[in-house]
């Protein structure tokens, strides 16, 4: 799968992600997806389990509400997801559907243990034709 982000690591015990993406939907499932990329190598996830999480916030918040909702998924069953689908989205709302597999450490490399999405510097912009989202995470 080819992600439009880039790992940011020039802040103080913490990491993030800068993304890309055509429309606020694909910024919300290619941020979730980055993030799960930086947990481990998504390319080696194959779409065996499915679950749906959801958030409610205002944007920017409810980009990093998402994720940490990913990221409970991830820490409560071990979940690593390498597809993500918008179910519902709006204003102060998004569901997505994320697809992948239980986490296994002899298929999947060991990255960065990411604890959570936080607000720190979090932000989301219409440049030119396409969005940008800046997420910093806990680790």
């Amino acid at each position: 799968m080819n992600l439009d982000y880039e790992p940011i690591y020039d802040i103080t015990a913490d990491a993030g992600i800068k993304v890309r993406a055509k429309d606020l939907k694909s910024l919300f499932c290619t941020s979730i997806l980055a993030t799960f990329n930086e947990i481990t190598d998504i390319d080696k996830v194959e779409p065996k389990e499915e679950y749906e999480v959801q958030a409610q916030n205002e944007l920017p918040f409810l980009l990093a509400d998402i994720i940490n909702e990913a990221l409970v998924l991830h820490e409560s069953k071990k979940f690593v997801a390498s597809r993500c689908e918008i179910l519902d989205f709006g204003d102060n709302f998004v569901k997505v559907k994320l697809i992948g597999e239980r986490f296994d450490s002899q298929k999947h490399p060991s990255k960065l243990v990411v604890k959570a999405a936080t607000y720190h510097r979090l932000k989301i912009e219409k440049v030119g034709d396409h969005y940008e989202a800046e997420v910093i995470f806990d680790i």
